[in-house]
């Protein structure tokens, strides 16, 4: 008993029941008491533990010392090894932490000495002497021994100067200039004599801006338009499929007139159109059934026409394909038969064979022929693509190494009107950077 009265009694001190649950009630009779057994089994287990609890402490103190400690917040390191962050609290100035402690078995080669610092004792690392380990066999040594740093001196060494070589300048007269994409006008033009031969006949390649339209203007009329930025023109001068079939004023003495005021002149010639051709005014001038032999024949019908024009060889003749439908095989095959029989017999008369088309249908036809390792494919490309800025090698129908340099033509606007000089023209407008006519 711990002096506190028992359950019964301060029950009994409530008075009578009054009602009060049954666990309430006080409890009649004596208080029970324990078993002798049981108060002497726990006295017993109360000395096992005593006696266990003692033990281990005294093998704590034989091995590692005591087992109450304080937490030391600092730690020391020298190799991959660390020093134990808790020390015994009872270790201290009169029983110093042995080397051979089990808790620095793990770093033989490091002692520590305590310093008091309040209540607690913190360890200071301190570096001891030790041998060095047994260098490693020589299957596990490494491939390259380690660069060890070499002294420095107090004198730098002298710099060598570097002779300075002059820089090779680029030749930059001849260069076409990277056609500006935001430009809708014409700027400077510029003309010069190729070196590449057509047959044996040098070639005249133009730069510059050119204006097409079907019905030839007059001379007095392409004076006017010297005030224009363009230098180029695009003739229909042949072929079966012309609209504009009488030209008023496109004969031998316009060419002429025209070449002594610094125009440059592009023949055009529309002949049979492709059997799937989409314009019905061209229906009607459909290649026939033998594709190969009209193509020659009315390539000689272009030689012949411009040599009466006075178009030396070496001149570019440019074949106008209207658009058509590329789908259809059996009329792509035909039409591409038509051309490439075209450009053999205009190449053999030592003309330069060009090829006038939709950047959609014909000038992708060719593209597809030129990968499929297709011969007698146009020379020069002449591709029609509206309403986008001019650029020479932007179409995405055509490998940009493809007709390459000097053979390429971009019409990037039709059917517009302009005013130069006093003179209204609806044309089509050109970026041009290929070969024209050459005029005797």
């Amino acid at each position: 008993m711990d002096g506190r009265p028992h359950r019964s009694t301060w029950l009994r001190r409530l008075g009578p029941p009054r009602g009060r649950p049954p666990w309430l009630l006080p409890r009649q009779g004596p208080p029970p008491q324990r078993p002798g057994w049981c108060r002497r089994s726990g006295r017993l287990a109360g000395a096992v533990i005593a006696v266990l609890t003692a033990l281990a402490s005294l093998c704590g103190v034989l091995v590692a010392g005591p087992v109450s400690v304080a937490e030391d917040r600092t730690y020391g390191r020298t190799g991959d090894d660390f020093l134990p962050r808790t020390l015994p609290t009872g270790v201290g100035p009169d029983r110093p932490l042995s080397v051979d402690s089990p808790l620095l078995r793990t770093s033989p080669a490091r002692t520590a000495q305590l310093a008091p610092m309040g209540a607690e004792w913190r360890a200071t690392p301190v570096r001891v002497p030790y041998k060095t380990p047994p260098e490693p066999p020589a299957a596990h040594r490494p491939a390259t021994e380690p660069k060890t740093e070499q002294p420095r001196t107090d004198q730098p060494k002298p710099q060598q100067p570097k002779p300075q070589q002059p820089k090779a300048q680029q030749p930059t007269e001849g260069k076409p200039k990277a056609p500006k994409p935001k430009v809708d006008r014409p700027a400077a033009d510029t003309s010069k004599a190729d070196g590449t031969k057509a047959g044996g006949a040098k070639r005249k390649i133009f730069q510059g801006w050119a204006f097409d339209r079907c019905q030839a203007p007059s001379v007095s009329t392409m004076r006017a338009w010297l005030a224009s930025p363009y230098r180029g023109v695009g003739v229909y001068f042949g072929g079966r499929g012309r609209h504009c079939k009488n030209q008023k004023h496109l004969n031998r003495s316009w060419l002429r007139e025209t070449k002594q005021m610094g125009w440059n002149v592009l023949p055009i010639y529309v002949g049979s159109q492709s059997p799937c051709v989409i314009a019905n005014i061209k229906r009607k001038f459909t290649i026939g059934g033998n594709a190969w032999a009209q193509g020659r024949q009315e390539a000689r019908d272009a030689v012949s026409q411009a040599r009466r024009l006075g178009m030396a060889p070496g001149s570019a003749l440019y074949l106008d394909m209207e658009a058509y439908r590329l789908g259809q095989r059996r009329c792509a095959r035909t039409t591409l038969a038509f051309v490439r029989s075209w450009n053999r017999e205009v190449r053999q008369q030592n003309y330069v064979p060009g090829f006038y088309s939709s950047a959609n249908s014909g000038v992708r036809h060719m593209e597809r022929a030129r990968k499929a390792g297709e011969r007698d494919l146009p020379e020069v490309m002449w591709f029609a693509r509206w309403n986008v800025p001019p650029s020479l090698y932007g179409e995405k129908w055509l490998n940009r190494r493809a007709w390459h340099p000097n053979r390429r033509i971009h019409q990037y606007a039709g059917d517009v009107t302009e005013r130069h000089g006093g003179r209204r023209l609806a044309i089509d407008r050109n970026r041009v950077d290929a070969p024209v006519a050459i005029i005797r």
